[in-house]
């Protein structure tokens, strides 16, 4: 990145801010799991089905069925794109955004694969200057921003959890900054 950063940067999540994914998610979990397990999970649609809780629902399963859920999860996301929601207003702000020549960023814990189908899907990549994915920060996206050279203290954040929150505030990206979105 060049020494001269953007006076305001501004950064987006993806799933559940800029697009609503947890029913998508779920089925695609449940469908993970009856193909590697030969079981029938209905996972309840109002609450994101995590890794977590996968290891709770299934205490005793081995890590290679645990990845093997997962990368199956993963791949077969694709074919719920139909089950996901983009939230029109912070998409026409992103649009508004990106039109006034200012510089967004996607900034999720999506992986790439699944993060650029939804992408495509909505046809959202041409409005942002950069995304990174969590290949790209494994360990705090805040701090991949400030390894490129972003101060973070010009980010303004839309952002749905609370936990990113509470990162983004350590991380440097002030409270004020912070626009809590819910679908």
């Amino acid at each position: 990145m060049n020494t001269q950063t953007p006076n305001n940067i501004f950064v987006f999540d993806m799933d559940n801010t800029l697009i609503k994914t947890d029913k998508a998610n779920n089925l695609a979990y449940s469908e993970a799991i009856s193909s590697v397990l030969g079981v029938n999970c209905n996972i309840e649609n109002g609450k994101r089905f995590t890794r977590n809780k996968l290891k709770e629902l299934f205490p005793q399963l081995p890590q290679a069925q645990i990845d093997e859920i997962i990368d199956r999860k993963e791949k077969c996301f694709e074919s719920y794109l139909n089950e996901t929601e983009l939230n029109t207003n912070l998409f026409n702000l992103l649009k508004h955004l990106r039109q006034k020549g200012l510089h967004t960023i996607l900034l999720t814990n999506s992986h790439s694969s699944r993060a650029i189908s939804l992408c495509n899907f909505y046809n959202l990549t041409k409005y942002f200057v950069q995304r990174f994915f969590n290949e790209d920060c494994i360990d705090n996206k805040y701090t991949l921003l400030k390894s490129l050279g972003y101060d973070l203290q010009n980010v303004v954040l839309y952002e749905n959890e609370e936990a990113s929150y509470s990162e983004a505030v350590i991380n440097g990206i002030k409270l004020d900054n912070i626009v809590k979105v819910e679908f």
